[in-house]
Formats: structure tokens, sequence, C-alpha cells
């Protein structure tokens, strides 16, 4: 039976079902006059006729090839790209501007060069010389696929793909670009000797014209109808459109087929393989399957393949000069994946002699060899290694050909032992090879550095060149420094462009240069704005400011200053920035200044400043904000209290205990208790004004009883890696910063549920907590009276007006534990009672508003204004200081305070005098 049927034929292969049957059945035909036999075998081969070659139409569906199970189709398709060129260089090529035809029913058996050709005229194109075919091979891309289609070799490598593959590519070259410029992206069309490809196959008939292959089905329709009408006449010899010969042919063959299996059980012509053994299996088996390929040995088989040379291959059949040409092309050196083990051979072009100096201090650093460039200039190069060791290397500018730096000689076996080339190992080469590291991790250290290039190098340079190296990535990261001053005002413009009604300006300082006599503007003060943050702050947040100053730690020095709000959930929100010289009272109003007319602040009553005793900052607060309450950071106050004289636990807590007073007779209670511990230490405190850190004394409008400035604290930190960079870069990462932040708040704020923010039930809870000591006695019309086991035992309070005697829920807006004690008598939910500041949707309003991000650097509108030149600082001796020294109490260890003994007076044991001890008695003596 034929092997191939397509899918639109397959009401043919019923019409042969009948002769199909069973042994008795096939016996009994057997038996049948010769006649029948041939017109049996007549309607066999009148049906395997291939069909009909035709054109897909546009959107018309591609042909399904039937296969039978035991044998394979040769019908395939072709589709045939043309009206295009080829275009690209080195590894890049494309077909661009192309059509793209299809061919369908196409037979392996007749397909030849003269169907090519007709196609072609088909198509309206003639092979005159100019036109040249390529054949992609299956699975291949134009790169590296491409056989030219010009003998009946490739035609018959065709037919043989066409029983795996059902649609075979060729491109047509309009331009003969291939032969001319890429010949080395076209393969041979010789087959390789001993290969599958190159078994010989008896030569296909010729290729039957178009028309003739309308003929065969026209005779397979009329045999089809003879056998359906019950005739066992067929359509004479004569009236076949068929070739005589291939006709003949098979008949003889299926007559003689019939007769010699007359007696048997086994029909030749409809005899399936599939399903019985033939003799020969183990012989197919023994020839086809090699046992000694495992899963254990596959990978040897890898490696051993992975030696061979590709230029070895048998079917390039290039000339000499060809070779060469191929094998330059081959050996080009790409930095992207070979400058990492640099393998050299003669022949290897580089792109100039810079990437060959690269190349050759990874090959020394990477194979421990001290190579040394006895010639080194722009168009020649030598090498050569240790004193008798053999290794040379000899390149030069090659203008006759590749037009790059080509290796001209080179010997690459060592006898020479290996060394440690520190001096290969440059910065430049540690800056390039680590550059990814640095972009992830700016603030590596160089320990860590140099454990990475210990295990990559297995040496390590000294800590100087390490510190050259990465100064020299950030410079590159982050850009020149002091360029970086030159855009501040391109800068100020993206901003106020992306961000419209964001503020950004500065003030420089004019000073002639005594050495070149230039007039320059050096950068004096900056002050900045987010117009986001600002229409957030208004809409969300409490009239409270946290101000405080940090230091950049960058060479030029100079003072952030930054101004930071309370955001419903009690979280940091900041508003404005300013950068200045130095922090005192002249720079604290210029930011102050700019900060009331930022937030068009005209009445300060109602406001609450939060900061440190810094006496310039005082200062500019009583002056430009008379009318607000001024709280002092209690942190900073008990630093000074210690300083003073004043140590020790106890008076510590007792100075804590008098700021959390949060009424009068609570507030006079501590203070006897400190004047019992330290009549002195009474008399440091009683100098102090309570209004600025006592909670007893605080304003009830902002809703905040908060003693410590440490929302500043916690921004400074925040932007603690943004203080160490180049300023334009510090810049564009706080505005990143808060970019980001102001989005994720605006998730976070979505997902929270219930009607107050979280970290306000977290008080509750607290407060709740405390609730149950609380005994609740009602008085009508919502006034309650609370006792309480603590010292001030009994309470009034009014949730009319939300007020307890505690004074707690007037200070924080938040039901105190004697308030919800009350609640609880009567089934009412606090919740409801807590001030709508702490509100979710207050926290939505407060991040309503979002950053649009900045374009790069390149698309910012140039100012031309006058050049920004950097701040002037002193040169200071030393390495500059980047931690803030800290006092005694701050230093923790393990989570532990501790304590060192800088500062304190030794005193001796023998004689009892201060500034010596025992050791040192004979010493004090003489």
């Amino acid at each position: 039976m034929g092997g191939y049927f397509a899918k639109q034929h397959v009401h043919n292969t019923a019409v042969l079902f009948p002769f199909v049957a069973d042994s008795s059945q096939r016996k009994q035909r057997s038996g049948n006059h010769l006649q029948d036999s041939a017109a049996i075998v007549r309607v066999v081969v009148s049906v395997e006729a291939p069909p009909e070659m035709r054109f897909r139409e546009f959107k018309e569906d591609p042909p399904e090839y039937v296969l039978y199970p035991s044998e394979e189709s040769d019908l395939f398709t072709l589709e045939v790209v043309h009206n295009g060129f080829f275009c690209g260089l080195r590894d890049n090529l494309e077909y661009v501007v192309s059509s793209v035809d299809h061919f369908d029913y196409l037979t392996g058996d007749t397909w030849s060069m003269d169907w090519m050709n007709e196609i072609l005229t088909s198509l309206g194109l003639a092979r005159d010389g100019k036109l040249h075919l390529y054949w992609c091979l299956p699975n291949k891309d134009i790169r590296e696929g491409l056989v030219p289609l010009d003998c009946d070799a490739v035609i018959r490598r065709m037919a043989r793909a066409s029983l795996k593959e059902k649609t075979l590519c060729v491109f047509v070259d309009h331009t003969d670009f291939l032969r001319q410029l890429r010949t080395n992206v076209v393969h041979s069309n010789a087959p390789v000797a001993n290969s599958p490809s190159a078994v010989a196959r008896p030569p296909p008939a010729a290729a039957p014209s178009i028309a003739s292959s309308k003929m065969a089905a026209a005779a397979m329709s009329r045999a089809v109808q003879a056998i359906s009408s019950g005739s066992s006449k067929l359509p004479n010899a004569g009236a076949s459109p068929l070739p005589e010969a291939s006709c003949s042919s098979s008949v003889e063959e299926g007559v003689s087929g019939n007769l010699r299996h007359s007696d048997s059980d086994i029909d030749f012509e409809f005899y399936d393989s599939d399903y019985d053994v033939e003799d020969g299996d183990d012989d197919l088996f023994a020839d086809n399957v090699d046992k000694s390929v495992g899963d254990n040995n596959e990978k040897e088989m890898v490696d051993d393949k992975e030696d061979e040379d590709a230029l070895d291959d048998e079917t390039l059949q290039l000339g000499e000069e060809n070779m060469e040409v191929l094998r330059n092309k081959l050996t080009e050196f790409n930095p992207a994946c070979d400058m990492d083990n640099p393998i050299f051979v003669r022949g290897m072009t580089f792109s100039g002699v810079e990437e060959l100096r690269k190349a050759l201090a990874t090959y020394a650093v990477r194979n421990r060899k001290k190579i040394k460039k006895v010639l080194n200039d722009r168009r020649r190069l030598t090498a050569h290694c240790a004193a008798g060791c053999p290794w040379y290397m000899r390149a030069g500018t090659d203008l006759s050909h590749t037009g790059g730096f080509v290796i001209k000689k080179y010997e690459g076996k060592h006898t020479c032992e290996g060394s440690w080339p520190l001096e290969a190992i440059s910065s430049k080469l540690l800056t390039e090879k680590f550059m990814h590291e640095f972009r992830d991790n700016q603030k590596l250290g160089l320990q860590s550095f140099a454990a990475k290039i210990l295990r990559e190098f297995k040496m390590c340079p000294n800590r100087y060149k390490l510190a050259r190296a990465r100064k020299a990535a950030l410079l590159q990261i982050h850009g020149d420094e002091e360029s970086q001053f030159g855009l501040l005002h391109d800068y100020g413009q993206e901003l106020r462009r992306s961000n419209p009604g964001s503020k950004f300006f500065l003030t420089t300082n004019s000073v002639n240069d005594p050495s070149s006599g230039e007039h320059k503007e050096h950068l004096a003060t900056v002050y900045w704005s987010y117009d986001a943050c600002k229409r957030g702050f208004l809409a969300g947040c409490r009239p409270f400011i946290c101000l405080d100053g940090c230091h950049i730690k960058t060479r030029y020095k100079g003072h952030l200053l930054t101004a930071v709000g309370v955001d419903p959930n009690d979280c940091i929100y900041p508003i404005d920035f300013g950068l200045v010289e130095v922090e005192c009272t002249s720079s604290w109003e210029w930011f102050l200044t700019n900060l009331k007319e930022d937030l068009n602040i005209t009445n300060t009553a109602p406001w609450s400043i939060m900061s440190d005793k810094q006496k310039g900052l005082i200062n500019a607060v009583h002056k430009l904000f008379p009318e607000s309450e001024h709280r002092f950071c209690v942190r900073h106050m008990i630093q000074n209290f210690q300083r003073a004289g004043h140590r020790g636990e106890t008076l510590k807590n007792d100075v804590w205990a008098i700021a959390r007073s949060t009424n009068i007779p609570k507030w006079k209670r501590t203070m006897d208790k400190l004047q019992v511990d330290c009549n002195e230490a009474f008399q440091w405190i009683e100098k102090l004004d309570p209004k600025t850190w006592v909670k007893a004394f605080f304003s009830d409008f902002p809703k905040c009883e908060m003693l410590l400035n440490n929302h500043s604290e916690v921004f400074n930190s925040y932007i603690l890696e943004a203080r160490e960079m180049a300023f334009l870069s510090m810049l564009e990462t706080i505005f990143y910063k808060i970019l980001q932040r102001q989005e994720s708040k605006q998730r976070e704020g979505m997902t929270w549920t219930g009607r107050i923010c979280p970290k306000i039930k977290k008080k509750l809870e607290k407060f709740f907590e405390w609730s149950n000591n609380c005994i609740v006695k009602p008085a009508g019309n919502y006034l309650f009276a609370v006792e309480s086991h603590e010292f001030e035992k009994d309470y009034s309070v009014d949730f009319k007006s939300r007020t307890c005697d505690c004074k707690r829920w007037q200070l924080t807006g938040i039901p105190c534990h004697h308030a919800i004690a009350c609640c609880r008598k009567d089934n009412i939910n606090y919740e409801n009672l807590v001030d709508n500041c702490y509100t979710v949707e207050t926290y939505k309003r407060a991040y309503a508003y979002t950053l649009a991000p900045l374009r790069g650097r390149v698309f910012w509108e140039k100012m031309n204004a006058t050049r920004v030149h950097p701040p002037l600082y002193t040169k200071v001796m030393g390495r500059p200081k980047r931690c803030r020294r800290k006092a005694p109490e701050e230093k923790v260890k393990e989570g532990v305070p501790y304590f060192t003994k800088a500062g304190t007076i030794i005193h001796c044991s023998i004689c009892g005098k201060s500034g010596h001890n025992k050791k040192g008695h004979q010493t004090y003596l003489l």
C-alpha cells in the first residue's frame, strides 16, 4: 500500500478498504485470474499518484499531511522568500522587505531543479545569472543554515529532508550579497562522506508538468468510479495519462508479487509491517542502536565532540585563501564573552590595541604569568614571558584584510613557573571587572572588596589600589562630583517641569580666583521642595513640624536642613529641604522663611515646632514662629543634664518621669522625687521652661504628645546613603526615595480595613488592657467618675467635650484607658471617639498626590545660566569623619550599653595621687 495521502483525498483510501480483508479473503482473491490482479495493481498505482501542486492563496489554511504508521510521506510544502535582500555584517544577518509564497503538495520522488525553475517562473522570476537560490536547512536560521541551491545533490538532500520536515524554505538572493560579502554563512553543498545524507538514491524521474499532474488526477478519478460501479474493466494503458514506464513497471511488479504469494496467507501489496516481525529485525537493531550510549557516559561523548575543529569539516571544500578568511572570521575576539578568560590564537582580530592590552592583562592574571610588553604603541604590540619561556606574541594593525588589530605571530606554550603578577591587576581592571558589584552595593567595603578579588583571581593587591578602583567605579556611576554642580540649574528646571508647584532655587557667592583671575560663582545655599509632599502635608497631617540638620559626607561638606511632619499613622512625612554651609541663626532664618512661604503660613499660633537646642535654630524659631509652641527633644536635654555632672540611672529616670507627666499633680510629685534624690539636679531642671519639654504644659491643638525629635533622626538615617554621594546624585536619590515611598504608602493605605490606622489601633489595645484596673461610676449626660489604682485615684471623663482629668485624651485625640473603661460600661465603640486626624481616609488624603519621575539628564532643558562651581572648602588633616561621635550612654554592644575608660581619672593605690597608677608610681617619683 502507498505510504502517503493528503487529507483532502482521504475518501480515495476508503475505496481501497474492501481489498484489505482477512487472510481467507486474501487467499480467495489470490486465486483469481491475472486480469483481476492486474486491475487491482493498476488501481493502486493510480491512487498513489501525487495530488496536484497548488499555490496557496492568502489566508488559506496549510495542508495536513496524513502519515500511515509504518511508512513515511514525501509530500511537502515549499516556502519561497523573495523580493527582498540580505544585509548585515559580522553576527547580524537579515533578509528584509520580503514576500513569502507557499507551494503545497510537492513530492520528494519527483522533486527536481525543473520544478524549482517552474515555480520561479510562476512568481515572475528568471534565473538570468544574477539571481541565486539558497535552501535554509531545517531547524537552522539564515546565519548558519544556508546552502546554495544550484545542483542535483542539494535537490536530493531536500527530498530526503521532506520525509521529516514538511515545510522547506528557499531564499532568493537578487543582489548576490552572500557570494560577494558573506561567504562565511554559506554552507558547502557537498555531502559528508559515510554520512546518511551521502548515501546515493536512485535518481528520480523527470518532474511532470502541472498539466500532467492534472491528467494523473483525472485518471485516478476514473479508476475509482470504475471500482465503485462494480466493473472489472479499467481504462486501458493507452488512455492512461501516466508515464508508460512507471505504470508498466508497477503493474509487472504487482502481478509477479501476487503470483508468488498465491498459496500463502500474506498479500504482498497489503502487508503491514507494523504488526508482524520479519526476519532480520535483530540485525536492524544491532546496526542502528549503539549500546555504548547511556546515562553514565553521555557527558564523555559530548566532551569528545567539543574537541573537534569546526574548520576540519570536509563539506567546506574551500580554497586556501577562503579558508584563511574564514579562520580569521571564526577567531575574532569578542570582549563580551572572551575578556573574562582570554585564549589567543594566530590570526585573532581585535577592535584596537586597547582591547588587546586589556586581554593581555586579564590573561596574565588568570594564568599567573608575568607578561612583558617590549613594544607597545598604537600600531604594534610585542610581548613575551619570562626569560627562557617560549611564549611570544606579536600583533599589529592589519590594513589589507580585517582593518583591525591582528595577532600575526603567536606561541602559546609556557615553560616557566607560575608567579603572582600583582602589577597586572590594575585599578582600571578592577573597576571594569567589578562595576556591577558597586552598582548593586555602593557601600561595599574594602575588606569585602578584597575578598571578592581573592575569590576571582586567587590574589589580591594592596588596599590603596582597591580604594582607587572603588573611587573610579563610584565616579563612573555618579559622575564627576565637581561637574555635577554645573547641572543644578538644569535639574531645577526639570523638577519644576515634571512636578509643577515644586520649588528649587540656589544662591551663590562671587569669588575671584587668585590663580587665574577668573570671576567664579560658588554654591552657597540650595532650597527645594516637592509639590506632592506639600499638598499631602497640608491635606492630611497635623500642624506639627520637626526641624533638624545633618552633615553631608563629601569633601565639600555642608549641612542638610530638613523639615519633617507626622502622618496620620504617626510615621515620618518629609516636607522640604535646604543645603547650607553651617548651621547658624542666619541659615536657619533663611530656611524657615522659605518654609513659611512654601506652606503659606501666616498665622503661626496653631503650629508646634520640635527641635534640639541648637542656638541658631532657637533664635530663628522665636523670630519667625513667635506664637508657635517650641518643644525641645528630651534626649538631647538629658545629654546636657549628664554633661553638667548629674549622672546616674536614677536621676535619668526621674527626668523622664517628669517629662511624661500629663497633668500638673503628677508633674509636682515627680519634681519632688527628683529634689529628694539630688537637690543640685533639681535646681538644674527647675531653671528649664516646662512648656518646652513636659507633657502637662503642651498645647492640645496639634494632637501630638511627642517628646523626642525621632522623626527627623529617622529621616536623616533614611537618606544616609544619599548624603555620601555627589550633590546632584544626592538630589536624585532623595527624590526617587520619596517617590517610591509615596507610591508604597498609597498601596499600603488601600489594603487597610477599619476606620483608624494600624499604629493607633495598637495604642488603643494597650489602653484597653490598662482599663481593666478602672472602676466606672456613670453620672449621666455622658459624664463618668472613674476610680483607678494610680497615684491620682479619681478622674472625671466627659464624652461630649472628649476630655479626661489625666489630659492624655486631650493631648493625643486618642481615648485614654479611663475613657475606654467608660465605653465598655455603656457598650460604646471606642474607635469612634478617635480624632479624625488618625483615620484611614485622612491617611489616603495625605498620600493622594504622586511625584512624576524625572527624565534622563540628556533630556534636560539647557538653561544656559551662570556656571555654578562647588562650594569653597578648607581641606583638613586626617580622614573625613563619616560617623557621629556618640555619647557614652549611646554606645551599645550586643544590645547592652557599655562604657569605656576613656576620660576617667586614675589614682595610684600607693600614694593616692591622681594621674598615675601603681605601675607608674616609680616613674612619678622620678
